[in-house]
């Protein structure tokens, strides 16, 4: 409103300046012919066939919608960038020596230079750094899981060079050296995956409650062997994993009919083998505990239960193996909870290039899962990155539902109808179409940044059909016919709308065809402005008068129908009189 006028005044001084054959002069001839000789003639064939225009662009917009019903287009929540960080985790059975964990993993040294050498890309692994006793932890579990720590536990952590200086990618070197890795006995787990930023939790996450937990372990493991067998998941693991041999003890009738209980004979096996503190000293500077327990030698064998001895209430003793009976079971490391009950998550890492996170999730609703509650009595929910994907859609749906209101709500007062903002805002779903056709000619899923992209895009298109409807409305307050008023305001906007258009994707272009791979997270948003405006300019300028020469004659028909309406009620009363 300050700047701006002074700009064109000095335009507008200068104009009448400017040489026929000078470069300004030559693009506005040619202009100007393109648009009596090609455009004007198309807007009067629109318009005079306006149902076929609209149902034209219906169609496109439903060809559009189905490239994503029919899978031709996937959707990925949030694109994640590569990450230069790989973490291998290893995990033996309970009780392995360290000696064993140790040799694995130059096993994995080994395997990942002949792997490096393989590849015949130069060098891709900055530093690979073991760790003894724990896992590397960030490779992709995200959630905040607690560190395990214990000598059948080892890691690998690799940092890569940058993406941009290498052409292989992380899919590929863990494909590669998986191949030539070659897993001892006594392995129970072993993953391979890539750090991960934004959204934390894996690409596939399915908890699991309900039951006890050898029931949610066997459900657990039958989910795991299910994903391991579809193509582009890889990495499986759940949280619940095995522990250390444990002793279940019980009593014996004996033993109840001696007055014992289980807590009490806990109590003392609990004294005997981790020890009672029965009192503090300080000596010097230093508080000394004082703590009775069973002999180290006597600690670490089995034999010891079948030579302890259980004091009972009178004072007297008796054999352990009198009052009690034990078996012998593998524990769990932890044990979770989630809204009260008993939980185990199973996650899996999906190769975006052969499946889609939400084609994966359809399959397992329709098939395995609900094999799965029949053979367990579970119950299953989708966490991670689908939980974080089901709330931000839902919050994004009523972001979009409040959006559109408020925008009709303008517009109903600046054109003072009911009717017209419908028709400036029918521009909005047309856009969709071009982003769609771009993101399936690009050869990239929409993410949620594509979303993004779409409500900055229906801001753009509503200002180009405001700019068209307006220009129309002077046209009729001066006196134009409907038709003769829709085609010039087609025309005479032609410039102004291609020129709010062209720069901004003009401006996206060189975002389009940025080849860096921490800028491709951000190509879907460009992707869904740049192809959805060049594609919603033309339905601008073709489609929205088609709508508002339907808007009109049902308008007209309405008034003459009421106008008929109150004539009819007229003579009533007068005859009545």
């Amino acid at each position: 409103f300050l700047v701006l006028p002074g700009h064109l005044r000095n335009s507008f001084l200068h104009a009448h300046k400017t040489s026929p054959r000078s470069l300004r002069g030559r693009l506005d001839r040619g202009f100007e012919l393109f648009r009596e000789r090609v455009f004007r003639p198309l807007a009067k064939v629109a318009i005079r066939n306006r149902f076929t225009t609209v149902s034209t662009a219906l169609s496109l917009l439903i060809v559009a919608a189905g490239l994503l019903a029919g899978g031709r287009l996937s959707f990925v929540f949030f694109p994640t960038p590569e990450s230069q960080v790989i973490t291998a985790d290893a995990t033996f059975v309970a009780g392995t020596p360290r000696a064993r964990v140790d040799a694995f993993l130059a096993h994995l040294r080994e395997t990942l230079v002949a792997t490096e050498e393989a590849l015949g890309q130069g060098r891709l692994v900055n530093v690979a750094v073991a760790v003894h006793g724990g896992k590397a932890g960030g490779g992709g579990h995200g959630g905040g899981r607690e560190s395990a720590s214990g000598d059948q536990l080892g890691a690998l952590k690799l940092e890569l060079v940058p993406p941009d200086e290498r052409s292989v990618r992380n899919e590929d070197l863990i494909r590669a050296w998986r191949e030539r890795i070659e897993l001892p006995a006594g392995l129970e787990s072993f993953t391979i995956t890539s750090r991960r930023v934004g959204p934390p939790g894996r690409d596939l996450t399915v908890r699991l409650t309900g039951g006890t937990s050898e029931q949610l372990k066997e459900a657990a493991l039958f989910l795991s062997e299910a994903l391991d067998g579809l193509p582009g998941v890889s990495e499986v693991e759940d949280d619940m994993a095995y522990g250390r041999e444990q002793l279940i003890y019980s009593l014996t009738p004996a033993g109840e009919a001696l007055g014992l209980t289980v807590a009490e004979l806990g109590r003392q096996l609990r004294t005997a083998f981790a020890g009672q503190l029965v009192q503090i000293f300080q000596d010097g500077a230093d508080e000394v505990e004082v703590r009775v327990r069973l002999p180290e030698a006597e600690r670490d064998r089995l034999g010891s239960l079948y030579r302890f001895n259980v004091r009972l209430a009178d004072g007297s003793s008796v054999p352990l193996t009198s009052v009690a009976e034990w078996t012998s079971r593998r524990g769990f490391e932890v044990l979770r909870h989630a809204d009260g009950q008993l939980a185990v998550e199973v996650g899996a890492d999906v190769d975006s290039r052969q499946a889609s996170v939400d084609e994966i999730i359809g399959g397992l609703e329709r098939t395995t899962l609900v094999e799965l509650q029949q053979r367990f009595p579970v119950d299953y929910s989708f966490e991670g990155r689908s939980a974080d994907q089901r709330d931000t859609l839902g919050d994004m749906r009523k972001g979009v539902l409040l959006g559109l209101a408020l925008i009709y709500l303008i517009l109903a007062w600046v054109f003072a109808s009911y009717g017209w903002p419908l028709v400036v805002m029918a521009i909005i779903p047309f856009g969709l179409t071009g982003a769609l056709f771009g993101h399936w000619l690009m050869d990239i899923n929409l993410t949620i940044l594509s979303l993004f992209g779409l409500f900055g895009l229906s801001g753009i298109v509503i200002n180009d059909s405001i700019i068209l409807v307006t220009f129309y409305k002077h046209l009729r307050a001066g006196g134009m016919a409907v038709t003769e008023a829709l085609v010039e305001a087609s025309c005479q906007r032609l410039r102004a709308v291609l020129l709010t258009s062209l720069t901004t994707i003009a401006g996206l272009t060189p975002l389009l065809f940025e080849t860096s791979f921490q800028a491709q997270f951000l190509i879907p948003m460009a992707t869904s402005i740049a192809f959805g405006l060049g594609f919603a300019t033309l339905l601008v300028l073709l489609v929205i008068p088609s709508l508002l020469s339907i808007h009109e004659s049902v308008h007209n028909r309405v008034r003459l129908w009421m106008g008929r309406g109150k004539l009819q009620a007229a003579a009533y009363e007068s005859g009545a009189e």
